[in-house]
């Protein structure tokens, strides 16, 4: 049990901690870090972006595709096996912190007013 591991009570970064996920990169070690207010790397980032074309960029670096990004962070929410409330509280801080610049999707706005990106308030789904 995660209690037990760490002692104390379970807080999303912990859960969400790179150490919990030995394959995690240095790069969503930092990215993760950063929207939960965590310095895990060295370098930390101190700003993320998604830009109106779909690629995620730091304050001085390119990371990638905002697609990858979205992926691999609803694969790791899945893998962390947060709870409906922890990831709408993931949501919520992703939202305050990542500047995301993608259109809003056609047709009605989604509950949340979220823009394009997966819903990491959604139950999971298993394959």
């Amino acid at each position: 049990m995660l209690t037990a591991c760490y002692g104390g009570p379970v807080t999303l970064a912990r859960k969400l901690h790179p150490e919990r996920f030995t394959d995690m990169s240095g790069k969503m070690a930092a990215i993760v870090g950063y929207i939960l207010g965590e310095s895990w790397t060295e370098p930390a980032i101190t700003a993320l972006s998604v830009t109106s074309d779909g690629f995620v960029t730091t304050e001085s670096e390119f990371m990638g595709e905002a697609a990858d990004l979205d992926r691999n962070l609803l694969n790791l929410l899945i893998a962390a096996e947060l709870t409906p409330d922890e990831r709408a509280e993931f949501e919520r801080l992703y939202r305050e912190r990542v500047d995301d610049w993608r259109p809003v999707l056609s047709g009605p706005a989604p509950a949340t007013a979220r823009l394009v990106r997966p819903d990491f308030g959604a139950p999971p789904i298993l394959a």
